[in-house]
C-alpha cells in the first residue's frame, strides 16, 4: 500500500517539476488533436466537436479534470472556453475525448470575408488539459482549401 502511495506522490512531483516525467516510472501523458467535426450548424452559430486523443503511458490511472481551448480562423479568434470533465484515464489507455465548441455568428462573420476571398483558411486550435498539479498543452495548426 505504501509503495503505491509513494509511487503516486513521486509521479505528481515528477510531473509538476518536469514536463516530460521520468521515463519508465512516471511519464507525462500525451494530448493531441484527433479531429474536428461539425455537430450542427444554423444561421446563428456552428457547434463543433473537437476530438482529443489522450494517451496514458503509465502503469497507473490518471484523473483528468477538464480542458481550456481556443480556436482561431485566419488569425481571428472564433471560440474560446473551458470544458469540465471528471474522467479517469486508465493505465496504458489511449482514449478519444470530445469537447463541444460553439462558434457564434459574430465570430464567424469576422472570419468569413477572408475565407471567401482566398477560398482557404488557416486554423489554430490550442489549449491545455487539466491534471492534478499540472496542465498539459495541445495544439494543432493547419490550412484548409485551395493551395
Amino acid at each position: 500500500m505504501f509503495k503505491k502511495i509513494g509511487l503516486l506522490l513521486f509521479f505528481i512531483l515528477s510531473l509538476s517539476a518536469c514536463s516530460t516525467g521520468v521515463k519508465g516510472i512516471a511519464e507525462t501523458p500525451e494530448i493531441s488533436v484527433y479531429g474536428v467535426k461539425i455537430a450542427n450548424m444554423n444561421l446563428s452559430e456552428a457547434n463543433l466537436a473537437i476530438g482529443l486523443r489522450v494517451k496514458n503511458p503509465n502503469a497507473f490511472s490518471i484523473p483528468l479534470r477538464g480542458f481550456d481551448y481556443g480556436l482561431s480562423l485566419n488569425g481571428v479568434e472564433v471560440a474560446k472556453g473551458s470544458e469540465s470533465k471528471n474522467l479517469t484515464i486508465s493505465a496504458k489507455e489511449d482514449r478519444i475525448i470530445e469537447i463541444p465548441v460553439r462558434i457564434g455568428l459574430m465570430q464567424l462573420i469576422q472570419a468569413v470575408p477572408d475565407i471567401v476571398k482566398t477560398r482557404n483558411f488557416t486554423y489554430d486550435l490550442q489549449g491545455k488539459a487539466h491534471l492534478p498539479l499540472v496542465n498539459l498543452p495541445f495544439q494543432r495548426i493547419g490550412k484548409v482549401g485551395n493551395y
